[in-house]
């Protein structure tokens, strides 16, 4: 699954605009009709549901939109650049890594939801000799000068290379189909000598040039909208029971690290809904198995904490392997003090990440329950309620034994 991609963003800069003079059969010497240049095309981010990775951003990283095509003669207008729209899945937050000078003034002054109005731009001017005469070097040098940002150079690698440890700055998130946001705007184009003609300068030679494009660089971190994520050490059964109580297929397997990749299912209730009976369907996680130590990096720790942030409500699974289980040497009281330490190192990792992980609702499960003998059982129960969590539920994935209980107990936490 690709989840996290670099990209170097490029809007479209606005056409020049044109010096030009009407030149007819029978006028001979018209007045200036150099028209105005186009408007850059925009780069926009759309959210679309049907997608679920960021797989189709793989292999390249710039991405531009189309100039604006300058002016021409009879007060023609260049067209607009074509907008580059990159369509992303639900739950995909952009990062800002790097922006031109233009960029930032939008970011800084109107926001990210509004765009600049073309009053709010700079345009540099340029002046011909006489009519027909090419534009002259110096305002091509002129302009590199002053629309080029040293933090957004042209060179793609050097890019990356400068922004690599550069903590990026969170600007939007897209939760909703069919969302957009301008991640950036196109330069405007720039106005034509027609429009500079007055009653003391009848034949201007002068005209604008347009103005420049926005350019980011920008991280798009795709993070599960989910209702219930699954929160377990390996090999806890989260990947089991998701396969039981929904139609998704996870890879299951004996071995550390078996979910490498987030896998989402449906939970389907049947009859009506209602305030008292809770929603019809739940979208649930299975995300990758936590270690101590994830909140610092160790094993897959950030790929499945920042997963866990938008899920509503997470459901801790514990259980004892079949060796700890049957092994006699352990007391039964011992065995409930190894379930009660699984759930405070899984706390404790998710309030290192981000501490407001710990306001989310959850719900304690403890798995294999076919495994456990009666006295065990009891001991559970009641070694649980002793610190303060009386409402636990005990169930079986691979025999389904309490899986009722306990789906019912999610469509009660999640309506």
């Amino acid at each position: 699954m690709i989840d996290l991609v670099k990209l170097i963003l490029v809007a479209g800069d606005g056409g020049r605009g044109r010096v030009s003079f009407l030149r007819l059969r029978k006028v001979p010497k018209g007045g200036p009709d150099g028209g105005d240049g186009g408007n850059g095309g925009n780069v926009i981010i759309r959210g679309n549901k049907g997608l679920a990775t960021l797989k189709h951003f793989q292999g390249k990283v710039l991405y531009e939109a189309e100039d604006g095509v300058p002016g021409d003669k009879r007060k023609r207008i260049g067209s607009k650049g074509k907008d580059l729209v990159l369509e992303v899945p639900l739950g995909t937050s952009i990062g800002l890594t790097a922006e031109n000078s233009i960029a930032n003034k939008r970011r800084t002054f109107v926001g990210m939801n509004s765009l600049l109005r073309r009053d709010s731009v700079r345009m540099e001017k340029y002046h011909l000799e006489k009519e027909g005469a090419p534009i002259p070097e110096q305002y091509y040098q002129y302009m590199q000068v002053v629309n080029t940002d040293i933090t957004m150079e042209t060179d793609v690698q050097e890019i990356l290379q400068a922004t690599q440890k550069a903590e990026p700055l969170l600007i939007s998130e897209i939760t909703q189909h069919g969302q957009e946001i301008v991640v950036c705007q196109g330069g405007f184009g720039g106005r034509g000598n027609e429009r500079f003609k007055s009653s003391i300068n009848t034949t201007p030679l002068e005209a604008e040039f347009g103005s420049e494009g926005e350019k980011r660089s920008v991280i798009l971190e795709l993070k599960l909208l989910a209702d219930v994520g699954l929160v377990g050490f390996p090999n806890a059964g989260k990947s089991t029971l998701l396969s039981v109580v929904t139609k998704a297929k996870p890879k299951i397997a004996n071995y550390p690290f078996t979910t490498i990749e987030p896998n989402l299912g449906v939970v389907s209730f049947d009859g009506e809904t209602g305030s008292n009976i809770g929603t019809s369907e739940i979208v649930m996680a299975d995300i990758p198995g936590l270690i101590e130590g994830a909140s610092q990096g160790k094993g897959l720790g950030y790929d499945f904490l920042r997963h866990v942030e938008n899920c509503s409500v997470l459901l801790f699974v514990l259980s004892l392997s079949e060796e700890q289980v049957f092994d006699e040497t352990i007391s039964n009281t011992q065995k409930v003090s190894l379930l009660l330490e699984q759930l405070a190192k899984l706390q404790s990792e998710l309030e290192k990440h981000k501490k407001i992980l710990k306001d989310k609702k959850f719900i304690i499960s403890i798995n294999k329950l076919d495994l456990y003998p009666q006295e065990l059982v009891t001991a559970i129960t009641s070694g649980f309620a002793k610190e303060g969590m009386k409402d636990i539920i005990l169930f079986s994935a691979a025999t389904k034994m309490g899986l009722t209980q306990l789906t019912q107990a999610l469509r009660e936490v999640v309506k």
